[in-house]
């Protein structure tokens, strides 16, 4: 998954930034194995997570390396 950008959280922001959005559509921040959370940066422009555009626009992105996902 190198290349692609990834919004990273703390435990208390994926939280609180997790769950449904609007109707039939959730975000589920993945936990990665160094503790952290993260989505990728797509749900920025998805209309069906407008709602937590702003919050999420302001945390940090990064690419994640193979090792950090958890199951893999």
């Amino acid at each position: 998954m190198s290349g692609v950008a990834y919004i990273e959280l703390t435990a208390a922001e994926a939280a609180a930034l997790g769950g449904e959005t609007s109707a039939g559509h959730r975000l589920e921040p993945v936990l990665l194995a160094g503790g952290s959370f993260v989505l990728p940066v797509a749900v920025l422009t998805d209309p069906a997570h407008a709602s937590r555009h702003a919050a999420l626009s302001a945390l940090p992105t990064r690419a994640v390396a193979a090792e950090e996902w958890l199951g893999e």
